[in-house]
């Protein structure tokens, strides 16, 4: 947590009417029941701790138009806020966090050669802060499988596992096991580079409506990949989330299939 209270949050402000429409959103979704409306206020109150160490009362306040009496009281844990208060606390901060800026911020911290997820997210506050985030933008959709790419999202993977309920379908690089049937494809990456993905036939059906959560790309080949293995199960793309993009390249080839990039980084060859 020493680490991230040094991190800087850029933030913008969202027009009332963003914030109206992604409140009613989640109202929509998380009012049916007094399990669900507890749920949201206890992510409100997670969510006001998540972002503190890097924010002032009087930001929470400009940021939530909340008095900071009050929001001491829900990130100390002595209350928790209402329902309405959080509908709207999740709404302004979720239109309001610059994940890219904070995501590049962590790559040129870490100081190194290469672009490594689970470097980058070390910190479990920061990694629980990306699940919450993308867990709201996809709260009214259903999610029965989370589609793996690689292990370095299994972090977020298994954060929002649990709160769809769904199981997490790991996508496996070069290795197979006998006896198993797989949807597989090859990935050229060079003349003599050839990477084989393999996705289990058991675990994805026609029925699955299917989150894809990827960690990196560069050229895009081993994410498109994977959703032609996906096409092939049948199984219905709800949304692809990208942690990071490096530079352009990817952009051509992965433009069919709307991918949600939560950060650019600029990438020379």
């Amino acid at each position: 947590m020493e680490k991230w209270s040094r991190r800087v949050l850029v933030i913008r402000k969202p027009t009332e009417r963003e914030v109206e429409e992604f409140a009613k959103k989640l109202i929509g979704v998380l009012e049916k029941s007094k399990a669900d409306k507890m749920k949201l206020r206890l992510l409100a109150a997670e969510v006001l701790r998540l972002v503190k160490p890097a924010l002032s009362y009087r930001d929470l306040y400009e940021l939530t138009g909340l008095p900071e009496s009050v929001l001491c009281r829900y990130v100390k844990g002595s209350i928790i806020p209402s329902f309405e208060h959080s509908t709207r606390i999740l709404a302004r901060i979720s239109l309001s966090l610059d994940l890219g800026h904070l995501l590049r911020e962590l790559v040129e911290h870490e100081k190194s050669p290469i672009i490594d997820l689970l470097r980058v997210l070390k910190d479990p506050y920061i990694a629980r802060l990306l699940s919450i985030m993308i867990f709201l933008e996809l709260a009214d959709k259903k999610i029965t499988k989370i589609i793996a790419t690689a292990e370095a999202v299994l972090p977020i993977a298994t954060m929002l596992s649990v709160e769809f309920s769904a199981p997490i379908v790991l996508v496996k690089r070069n290795k197979s096991y006998p006896g198993i049937q797989y949807y597989s494809i090859n990935v050229m990456r060079g003349p003599r580079d050839v990477e084989a993905l393999y996705l289990d036939r058991d675990l994805v059906t026609r029925k699955d409506n299917v989150l894809v959560l990827s960690d990196v790309v560069y050229t895009g080949k081993t994410l498109e990949a994977v959703l032609h293995m996906l096409m092939k199960a049948k199984s219905t793309i709800i949304d692809v989330f990208v942690i990071m993009g490096l530079g352009s390249i990817w952009m051509d080839r992965l433009k069919p299939y709307n991918v949600k990039v939560l950060s650019i980084v600029p990438f020379e060859i």
